[in-house]
């Protein structure tokens, strides 16, 4: 009989404070300073949430080149955006590190990669793709689905361009 009384207690002290925080939330002075935070955080998931997923490298500029240079053919560089998390392949190895944004502000590693060693032409690619990924300054995302990563290294100022492989897969 002690039990079933515990039991009555406990569900009868659960409505209690739920009721009370109901009333707590509902007050004046306390549900602006949440709906404000609620506010804030909703605004940064949704600009990180726009780079949530699997993008594939379409070109790439560097500094003092006119030209795009396009990835190799099944060498293609890619990046992986989660949470606050960052992973790859630069064409041969895998990477992972962080990411952070503010904004259309982006900073990204520092990146930890595998070593394996490929084609002196991908090893490269690889290296310069790296390089800018972690030089990342800012990002967009236009209408049709694109992501420029603007970046400055050693090296001078550049743009990643990738297509979502979501995307790429309805083609």
């Amino acid at each position: 009989m002690k039990f079933n009384t515990l039991k009555l207690t406990t569900q009868t002290s659960l409505r209690a404070l739920t009721g009370a925080i109901a009333l707590i939330l509902t007050t004046g002075a306390i549900l602006p300073a949440i709906a404000q935070q609620s506010t804030n955080l909703s605004m940064q998931m949704a600009q990180a949430s726009r780079l949530n997923g699997n993008w594939k490298l379409l070109n790439m500029t560097t500094a003092g080149s006119p030209m795009p240079m396009l990835p190799i053919a099944n060498k293609v560089p890619t990046v992986q955006f989660s949470g606050n998390r960052v992973a790859g392949t630069g064409g041969c190895n895998r990477f992972m590190g962080g990411f952070t944004t503010s904004g259309n502000t982006l900073s990204i590693g520092p990146l930890g990669s595998t070593m394996m060693a490929c084609e002196q032409g991908v090893m490269q690619q690889e290296t310069m793709f790296l390089t800018a990924l972690q030089g990342a300054q800012t990002y967009e995302i236009s209408s049709d689905g694109i992501l420029t990563i603007s970046y400055q290294n050693e090296q001078g100022t550049g743009v990643l361009r990738f297509a979502s492989e979501a995307v790429r897969a309805l083609w």
